[in-house]
């Protein structure tokens, strides 16, 4: 009796460690990309006599084309919306709708489309992050006005968001508006990924080690 409670013990340690292995490759496997969400405070926005606004999306190509893509997804416009068609140019699809795609083959790629804008908005970026050598590729997000200018803010190029390639894991870089966008504010945060789902996954190994352990 004893020996078998042993090796039902060995049993399930083995279960388990083969299950946090594959969890951790598997979460090792994410390396090769950048997941994160954006959020943005758009309240002054509302009714402001710079409209229509347009999100504008940007990926640019640093040295070498086709190494890198991004995908833009699961938006969110607490109150607003997406309105009018979107304007792609160097190979980028989508729409604001659905999702912006970037395949990274051409030096410039940007998608662009108006929208009503609510008290925030929310957006999922995955970006897969090969390096590129001296020069990395870039990913820009803006919000234009309705001359399609940047709204000022305080980054580089009148932009909200800069991501540079630069690293396996690159730094978000985010911005506020500045003059009359200065509550506009932006937010970057990891995406739950492997990590969640290993923590998601260990109750249940432990309810079949306790269950192993109970039948033996």
């Amino acid at each position: 009796m004893k020996l078998h409670f042993l090796n039902s013990i060995r049993s399930s340690s083995r279960i388990l460690s083969r299950a946090i292995l594959g969890m951790l490759l598997l979460c090792g496997s994410a390396h090769a990309a950048s997941f994160f969400h954006v959020t943005v405070n758009t309240s002054a926005l509302i009714g402001n006599s710079s409209a229509p606004f347009s999100l504008d999306f940007q990926f640019n190509n640093g040295t070498t084309l086709n190494n890198n893509s991004a995908v833009v997804n699961n938006f969110t416009f607490s109150g607003g919306g997406a309105t009018g068609s979107a304007t792609a140019l160097g190979g980028a699809t989508g729409n604001i709708s659905t999702s912006v795609v970037f395949n990274n083959s051409s030096a410039f790629q940007e998608l662009f489309q108006t929208f009503n804008p609510g008290s925030s908005l929310g957006f999922d970026v995955n970006l897969t992050t090969n390096l590129d050598g001296a020069t990395p590729d870039a990913f820009v997000f803006a919000i234009l006005d309705k001359n399609l200018a940047n709204i000022p803010t305080t980054g580089l190029g009148d932009s909200l968001l800069l991501v540079n390639v630069n690293s396996a894991n690159p730094a978000k870089q985010t911005f506020s508006g500045t003059g009359a966008f200065a509550s506009v504010t932006v937010f970057a945060t990891p995406e739950p990924s492997s990590y969640v789902l290993l923590l998601a996954v260990l109750p249940l190994l432990a309810f079949v080690v306790r269950k192993k352990n109970h039948s033996a």
